[in-house]
C-alpha cells in the first residue's frame, strides 16, 4: 500500500507509481432492458432539430441490436416484426412506444405578463388489454391522454404527433414487445387494497392534548346497518379555504385579466347517509388538517374558524387529507350515487374523478335549460318551506339539506309535476330577486 507523502510533488510521483492508479475499467453492454426511458434533452437546439425532423411523428416501434465491442444500433420496426420479449438476456429486441410524456405551450396566452407559465406537461399513455377485459369485457389496446385530472381517449396517430409550434416530447417509454407474456395473470392482476375498514378507522385523527374534544357530529357506521354499496344513496357537500389570493391586473380600458387563479384547499367533508333509519345522519365530518398557511377561512361561506384546521388547537374531528380522500375513493369505487349541491367544483378541488352516472346534483335537477341556477338556499326556502345557512354555512346541515330536496325531486317526478313547479320556481326566484324573504 502507498504511504501518505508529505508533499503535493511527492504525492502525485508515488500515485504514477503506484500499481492501482494504472488499473482502467472498460463496461460493454451484453443484454437489453426491457424498457427503455428515453429523455428527449429538448433544451437544446441540437435535440430540438433532431425531433423536428421526424416530420411531425414519433416511431412507434424500435429495433435494437448489440453489435461488437458494445455498439449498440437502433432502427425504426414496424409492426409487422415478430420479435417478442424473453425471459433470457439478449443481444436484439424490438420495442414499442408505450408512454409520451410532452410539454403542451398554450400560443393564446402571453407568458410575459406572469413569472408563471401557461404551460403543462401532459401524458400520453398506452393502455393494454388487462384493463378493458376488466372494464368492458373486451380485449382491446387504446392509448388515453392524461392531463392533470382528465383521461380521455385519443388515437394512435395523435398518441404519437409532435409538433413543435405546440407540443414538444420530453420523455419516452418503450417497452421489448411482448414483454407482458413473461409474467403469469395473478402476476398482473391488480390487487384492490381499500375495504371498508377505511370508513371506520381513524388512525390518523389527532386532538390536541391541551384541547378539550367537542362531541363527534357524526355517527360511524355500523356493521349491523351494513356499508354503503353499489347504487345506494348518500349526501356530499364540502367546505374549501383559501391558500393563496387571486392576482389579478385590470387594465385601461376596463377589462380584467386574472394573472394567477386563487388556490383552494378543502377544509371540511361531511357525508350523510342517503337510506335507512338513520336517513340523513353524518357518517363522515372530517376537517382536514393542513400545514400550509391559510390566507382567508372564508368562514362567512366555509363555517371554517381560524384554529379548526391546527393540530395543535383544533377541537374538532381532524384528519389528513389522505385519509378522508380514501374514504371518498372507496365510496366512488363501490359504486354509490352521490347528492349534493354544485358537487362539480367540489369534486375538482378534492381533486377525485366521480363518474356522472354517480353524481345526482340538485343544481342540475331544479334547473330550466337557458336559465341562470338556483342556490340551495333558496331551494330550500321554495320547496322545502327551510331557512338555512342563516350564519355560515354548515356542510352537514348542507348535505342533509341536498338530500331532502333530491327526496323532493323523487315525489315531483312520480306525480308528474317537475315541470310545473320548476316554472313556479323561476317566477318566485324573479319577483324576490333570488333572496329569500325578510333576510
Amino acid at each position: 500500500m502507498c504511504s501518505l507523502p508529505t508533499s503535493c510533488e511527492s504525492l502525485c510521483e508515488q500515485f504514477v507509481s503506484c500499481p492501482l492508479a494504472l488499473q482502467k475499467e472498460k463496461r460493454r453492454i451484453v443484454s437489453l432492458p426491457r424498457t427503455l426511458c428515453l429523455t428527449c434533452q429538448v433544451e437544446y437546439d441540437e435535440a430540438r432539430r433532431f425531433w423536428a425532423a421526424l416530420n411531425g411523428a414519433l416511431p412507434l416501434s424500435l429495433s435494437m441490436q448489440i453489435k461488437e465491442e458494445g455498439l449498440i444500433v437502433l432502427e425504426e420496426a414496424y409492426s409487422s416484426d415478430q420479435d417478442v420479449c424473453s425471459s433470457t438476456p439478449k443481444e436484439s429486441a424490438v420495442f414499442d412506444l408505450v408512454s409520451v410524456v410532452g410539454h403542451v405551450i398554450d400560443s393564446t396566452i402571453d407568458n410575459s405578463a406572469s413569472d408563471e407559465s401557461n404551460d403543462n406537461l401532459v401524458a400520453h399513455i398506452r393502455v393494454g388489454p388487462s384493463y378493458h377485459l376488466r372494464k368492458e369485457d373486451k380485449s382491446s389496446t387504446r392509448w388515453y391522454l392524461f392531463n392533470d385530472f382528465a383521461v380521455q381517449p385519443i388515437s394512435q396517430v395523435e398518441a404519437a404527433s409532435i409538433d413543435n409550434r405546440w407540443f414538444t416530447p420530453c420523455v419516452l417509454m418503450y417497452s421489448q414487445r411482448g414483454v407482458n407474456s413473461l409474467f403469469s395473470e395473478d402476476a398482473l392482476k391488480v390487487v384492490y387494497q381499500l375495504d371498508s375498514t377505511v370508513l371506520t378507522s381513524d388512525r390518523l385523527h389527532r386532538t390536541a392534548s391541551n384541547v378539550t374534544q367537542s362531541p363527534l357530529t357524526f355517527t360511524p357506521l355500523q356493521i349491523h346497518e351494513g356499508f354503503p354499496c353499489r347504487g345506494d344513496i348518500i349526501a356530499i357537500d364540502a367546505e374549501f379555504v383559501t391558500l393563496n389570493q387571486e392576482e389579478a391586473e385590470l387594465h385601461s380600458d376596463g377589462t380584467h385579466l386574472t394573472v394567477k387563479p386563487s388556490q383552494l384547499s378543502v377544509a371540511r367533508v361531511s357525508v350523510v347517509r342517503g337510506e335507512g333509519m338513520l336517513e340523513g345522519t353524518p357518517f363522515i365530518d372530517d376537517y382536514i388538517s393542513t400545514s400550509e398557511q391559510v390566507v382567508d377561512y372564508l368562514t362567512r361561506f366555509s363555517g371554517i374558524k381560524p384554529g379548526d384546521l391546527d393540530a395543535h388547537m383544533s377541537s374538532k374531528h381532524l384528519t389528513t387529507l389522505k385519509e378522508t380522500y380514501l374514504k371518498l375513493l372507496y365510496l366512488v369505487d363501490t359504486g354509490v350515487s352521490f347528492v349534493g349541491h354544485g358537487l362539480k367544483k367540489d369534486f375538482r378541488v378534492i381533486n377525485i374523478k366521480v363518474p356522472a352516472n354517480q353524481v345526482l346534483d340538485t343544481v342540475e335537477l331544479f334547473h330550466l335549460p337557458n336559465h341562470r341556477f338556483v342556490s340551495l338556499k333558496f331551494l330550500a326556502w321554495f320547496l322545502l318551506g327551510m331557512t338555512i345557512q342563516g350564519g355560515s354555512h354548515d356542510s352537514v346541515e348542507d348535505a342533509r339539506t341536498a338530500l331532502m330536496l333530491y327526496r323532493k325531486y323523487q315525489q315531483l317526478v312520480a306525480r308528474g309535476d317537475l315541470a310545473s313547479q320548476l316554472r313556479e320556481l323561476y317566477d318566485a326566484g324573479r319577483e324576490h330577486q333570488w333572496k329569500i324573504p325578510g333576510q
